[in-house]
């Protein structure tokens, strides 16, 4: 076991010696200091984890007003029904449809040392049951997780995999990665983000819908140049307009939604740097961005006139940027590395 001296001053020392004396006191047992300490420790990542839930409640109460405000106003009794609708869509979306979308992805087979790593984290992070991983058949370089009914899921691409077994990762890399996801699954990332995005999907669904309807009236009333034709047109652009609306008003709300996802990434990435180390994490942040870039120029090698190609990533705007999932990878990384520099040791 490391054990390493701090030197405190006696007044620190002397309030650390009360604090450990009065959780023993608590407990009725005596602690020693690492107890002490994961006492402390697991006490603030349950405020964390409180904070990070509070957080997307207020995000999901900011969007369903904003789309739902005459509830709001005029029929508050309605508001708890609000808000259970939009807990049960994203409790289906999260552990039913999301799952059943996948469910072709095979599990991940051999690769005994991938299956120990994650079993490590997973138990160094404190989730109860270990996750799955399966293997995404894509040249991408990517993982993500999601949860079923039974437990958490891992999904590797068949990219990310190769590039591990190829020596283009590490296997410190590979491992923040891996750690990167567990630390999805451990704050329930997925439930938060879907909550956010509950009624954003509803509202974005009719509003397509209303669309569809408009354009198929619009289509019946061509030719007919009598009374019901024009209002069979009037009705048509009725409900293209209402359709518009409808989704625009989703649009902007939903800008709140990829803000927490964003804020989410950041999270993940924080226990990733934690259950392996920050350099780490910093590492297979780049290394992914370099690789995911490499794959998008030799794609565009094999197309006629590939200078011409628009699928290189453009100059984006602030206002487009809303609505990114994840934030900058340059500024993801200067995070992971600040924190590497005043944890002062290299990566494992």
């Amino acid at each position: 076991m490391d054990r390493r001296t701090i030197s405190l001053k006696p007044e620190v020392y002397g309030r650390l010696s009360f604090f450990k004396a009065r959780e023993g006191t608590r407990r009725k047992r005596p602690l020693d200091w690492d107890e002490f300490f994961g006492v402390l420790l697991d006490r603030e990542r349950r405020k964390r984890e409180i904070l990070s839930w509070a957080y997307a409640a207020l995000i999901f109460i900011a969007i369903t007003f904003i789309l739902l405000w005459p509830v709001y106003f005029y029929s508050p009794a309605l508001i708890p029904l609000v808000w259970a609708i939009g807990l049960v869509i994203a409790a289906v979306t999260v552990y039913f449809l999301t799952p059943f979308v996948l469910r072709k992805v095979k599990l991940l087979e051999g690769a005994a040392e991938v299956h120990r790593w994650l079993a490590e984290l997973a138990a160094k992070a404190g989730l109860k049951k270990t996750p799955k991983i399966k293997i995404f058949d894509t040249p991408e370089v990517n993982a993500l997780a999601y949860c079923t009914v039974s437990g958490g899921v891992i999904c590797l691409t068949r990219g990310l995999l190769d590039a591990y077994r190829e020596g283009t990762l590490s296997s410190a890399e590979f491992k923040a990665i891996l750690a990167h996801e567990i630390g999805h699954l451990k704050h329930q990332d997925l439930m938060k983000f879907n909550l956010a995005l509950a009624w954003v999907g509803v509202f974005e669904f009719f509003g397509t819908e209303v669309m569809r309807v408009g354009i198929a009236m619009g289509d019946a009333a061509e030719g007919d140049e009598g009374w019901w034709g024009i209002m069979l047109m009037l009705a048509a652009w009725f409900a293209l307009l209402l359709g518009s609306a409808l989704s625009a008003i989703a649009k902007l709300a939903s800008a709140l939604s990829f803000h927490l996802s964003r804020r989410q990434e950041l999270e993940a990435d924080e226990l990733g740097g934690e259950l392996t180390h920050p350099e780490a994490m910093a590492a297979a942040l780049e290394k992914i961005d370099q690789l995911n870039a490499r794959l998008v120029a030799e794609e565009l090698e094999k197309l006629p006139f590939p200078d011409r190609w628009q699928l290189q990533p453009r100059n984006r705007s602030w206002v487009e940027r809303l609505w990114d999932t994840h934030p900058p990878t340059p500024s993801r990384v200067g995070r992971q590395r600040a924190l590497a520099e005043f944890l002062g040791h290299p990566p494992e």
